[in-house]
């Protein structure tokens, strides 16, 4: 039987949703998601098609996928955890030591995500999520940090500027 739109982007989001709980604090490259687990029986096989299309999963192994930092970013705002004191409490004490870094300086600052971990008491984990995910971007309507492969972040001296 076809299932409706309404139902497809539901399931969708519930998949997300679960996804992103499993997650938790912890790098999603860590995290992996089994199909097969009584926890997403209730997603649809074309909904796991659909997921990887868009890019919100990827391919891990047989059944097993990885939850990407976009499919992240997309299941922290259907959880609305970053409406959530806690959560953003936790986002807003990264931005500001990020911003502090560049604060009245003339070029941009580079530092170790063990450095910003041990400034602010958050996860290593927990800072890559954000920081690949650009959620301080989208959630604080900013010009975020990025990080690089060698595990530097680069904090540009607009860091947390509204974007034009």
């Amino acid at each position: 039987m076809t299932k409706s739109r309404e139902d497809r982007v539901a399931n969708l989001a519930l998949a997300l949703k679960l996804m992103t709980e499993d997650a938790g604090e912890n790098a999603l490259y860590r995290i992996d998601i089994n199909i097969n687990a009584e926890r997403y029986r209730q997603i649809y096989a074309t909904t796991w098609k659909e997921l990887l299309d868009r890019g919100l999963v990827q391919y891990f192994f047989i059944d097993t996928y990885h939850l990407t930092t976009r499919g992240w970013r997309n299941g922290v705002q259907l959880l609305k955890l970053n409406e959530e004191p806690a959560f953003r409490q936790k986002m807003s004490q990264l931005a500001a030591i990020l911003k502090d870094q560049v604060k009245g300086r003339r070029e941009e600052r580079y530092l170790h995500v063990s450095e910003v971990a041990q400034m602010t008491g958050l996860p290593e984990d927990f800072i890559y999520n954000i920081l690949e995910s650009k959620l301080l971007d989208y959630c604080f309507n900013m010009k975020g940090a990025t990080l690089q492969a060698d595990d530097r972040i680069v904090v540009p001296i607009d860091f947390g500027q509204e974007p034009l």
